[in-house]
């Protein structure tokens, strides 16, 4: 079987908690909360990091097994079964989301006169090639990928810096805390997404125990950086448009990207930019289609070729008929919210109980 080390699983944790959240957090985060969503970013990544934990806890009792395989030695098996099958449904859907995302992004900027049908079938040539080479390759890929995506995010903030309107964060928390609360739960959506993609990663992890101590650190680490780069992001939207305009812009990072101005001799560099966090995209939507793999390989038996060719129609077909723009967003935003948000936190509480009542009963 396929292993990756402790530090790609570390990289993978950081580069598919950030995922693209960076490309509409200051749109989504001002929205509510105005020039106070940098403090609910901040506050909303953070808040994820018990859940990532609990997860890995529950995993380290169950060594080799992903989560659909200990829900059904906990739950039972049909209770299993229906959450396998939904977790399933979830991470196709939310796969093709952020792919139709990657294509929109694309369109809007390098290529907005060719056809999105070419662009699908150029984004999923990258994502099956990812997916056929093994989940060691991803590993790898994140290794790459997401320090170079770091630097892009911190060279925008940096050399964006002239162009920022001083004031526009104060008077802060003038709302008061409810709409601080309200987008830090949105926000949280986006560290709870990565455990759709844990869930099925646990076999491939290292089992050591000396291992597993690094792994709760650099988890912890990880979305603390991410948190911070992420907030640096909101602020830097806020200071440079103000909270309302940075609330209408559904890709504020593009229009900042397309402002930076190095020496005062190099512009427009938007589009090396936006080839660069292409990268974040075809990170994230590879994992999704990797755990919908390992969903109908543990619920359905199903292995190989044919599992395989399944998702991967179901990846070039999808995002071609979806919507574009900011209805994609809200509808990215929507299933974040109603939907993968409450379904983690419930299926990792009831999982979490079930275990410890099984571990009393046994005791007794």
């Amino acid at each position: 079987m396929e292993r990756i080390s402790t530090h790609q699983f570390i990289k993978l944790a950081a580069a598919l908690v950030l995922g693209q959240s960076f490309l509409s957090a200051g749109s989504l985060s001002t929205m509510i909360a105005g020039r106070d969503g940098w403090i609910a970013t901040f506050l909303g990544f953070l808040a994820g990091i018990p859940f990532i934990l609990l997860a890995l806890s529950i995993s380290f009792r169950y060594p080799g097994k992903n989560f659909l395989q200990i829900t059904e030695q906990v739950l039972g098996k049909w209770l299993g079964k229906i959450i396998g099958v939904i977790y399933i449904l979830l991470t196709i859907r939310f796969g093709t989301l952020i792919v139709s995302q990657g294509v929109d992004m694309y369109t809007r900027t390098v290529l907005p006169i060719m056809s999105h049908y070419v662009i699908v079938l150029g984004i999923l040539l990258i994502i099956i090639y990812l997916f056929y080479s093994g989940i060691e390759v991803l590993g790898r890929f994140s290794e790459v990928i997401y320090p170079i995506i770091f630097l892009s995010l911190i060279f925008i903030a940096i050399f964006i810096f002239p162009h920022f309107e001083h004031g526009e964060l104060f008077p802060i928390l003038a709302d008061g805390l409810v709409p601080i609360i309200k987008v830090s739960v949105q926000v949280l959506t986006w560290p709870l997404g990565y455990i759709l993609f844990l869930a099925g990663l646990l076999p491939f992890i290292p089992r050591e125990k000396k291992e597993q101590k690094k792994m709760y650190k650099g988890v912890i680490r990880a979305v603390i950086i991410v948190s911070i780069l992420s907030t640096l992001l909101v602020v830097v939207q806020i200071s440079t448009f103000g909270p309302f305009e940075a609330a209408r812009l559904t890709y504020g990072l593009l229009v900042l990207s397309n402002m930076v101005e190095v020496l005062n001799a190099i512009s427009g560099v938007e589009v090396i930019f936006t080839l660069i966090w292409m990268g974040s995209i075809v990170l994230k939507s590879t994992a999704l289609i990797f755990a919908g793999y390992w969903g109908i390989q543990t619920i359905f038996g199903i292995k190989g070729k044919i599992a395989s060719i399944f998702l991967c129609l179901l990846y070039i077909l999808i995002p071609i008929w979806l919507f574009r723009g900011s209805a994609l967003v809200v509808s990215i935003w929507e299933m974040n919210q109603f939907i993968i948000t409450p379904f983690v936190i419930v299926w990792l509480l009831i999982l979490w109980g079930g275990d410890k009542w099984k571990r009393r009963k046994k005791a007794a």
